[in-house]
């Protein structure tokens, strides 16, 4: 498998925003990469949505959210972290990927079909920025790191409970497992990764400030209903709400990278 040095590594990044490496610093390295050598761990955390609605491809969404920053944090197989700022949309290819039938597990995942029912409809393509993902690329996805607190939810306008949602830790962290030999290409084609280079991906949609005590979650939650087609008889905004989140369990972490941070702002949702 031909890997980049890197000096080329950092030159397929040069035409990227980046961010001082001293942001990356929010992140610490633990145990070694356990992935089969042809896979390459993508992590997505914040405030994105997940559509699994179609069988072929996999879009991730990032709504539009004032105070939010998007970035892609980069563990190469050689040289230094990097992070860079995620603009425009962004795409997998597979080009010579065998097509595979890929695992797809998430209970955690909070879905707006659990809300909305089966006629939820999603319009994520029509989040600011999106990164589509084909089901070739995909080997699978899976919860890596799950909320300290339980939630449930509650509707907006008169505060009942949503009995439809099971209450539960809800996934915090996402970890798609893509074929090394695809390309990850983002701000429109302009910055090309190829997998192989990468030992671990991980892309973030966060407040880049939080005041103590604030729950962004709860009021960051209704950045989703904009791409999200609801059933005439369902019109209603839902609303996060913690249950006893101090006496939950600590959650699980990936493989190498942890936040430091007691909380995560945001979670992420799937359509439908």
């Amino acid at each position: 498998m031909n890997r980049m040095n890197r000096r080329d590594f950092l030159s397929v990044l040069g035409g990227a925003s980046a961010v001082s490496v001293i942001g990356v610093s929010a992140f610490a390295s633990t145990s070694a990469d356990n992935s089969p050598a042809d896979v390459t761990s993508l992590y997505v955390k914040g405030l994105v949505m997940m559509d699994l609605g179609n069988p072929e491809v996999v879009r991730l969404g990032f709504p539009k959210a004032p105070g939010h920053k998007a970035t892609l944090t980069i563990l190469p197989q050689n040289g230094t972290r990097r992070m860079i700022s995620i603009k425009g949309n962004g795409s997998v290819e597979a080009r010579g990927v065998a097509s595979t039938n890929p695992k797809i597990f998430v209970p955690e995942v909070v879905r707006m079909k659990e809300f909305y029912g089966e006629g939820v409809k999603s319009h994520v393509d029509k989040c600011p920025s999106v990164i589509s993902i084909p089901a070739a690329a995909i080997r699978s996805i899976t919860t890596s790191e799950v909320s300290k607190a339980r939630y449930t939810f509650v509707r907006a306008d008169n505060g009942a409970e949503i009995n439809s949602f099971r209450p539960r830790q809800i996934a915090e962290t996402i970890k798609i497992d893509l074929s090394s030999a695809s390309i990850l290409k983002l701000d429109d084609g302009k910055v090309n990764i190829p997998l192989d280079t990468a030992r671990e991906l991980r892309v973030q949609y966060e407040p880049e400030k939080i005041d103590p005590g604030y729950d962004a979650y709860a009021d960051h939650f209704g950045h989703y209903f904009e791409y999200v087609e609801r059933p005439a008889a369902l019109d209603f905004d839902v609303v996060p709400q913690k249950i006893g989140g101090s006496s939950a369990p600590t959650p699980k972490l990936g493989h190498h990278f942890m936040m430091t941070d007691d909380f995560a702002a945001c979670f992420i949702a799937a359509v439908p």
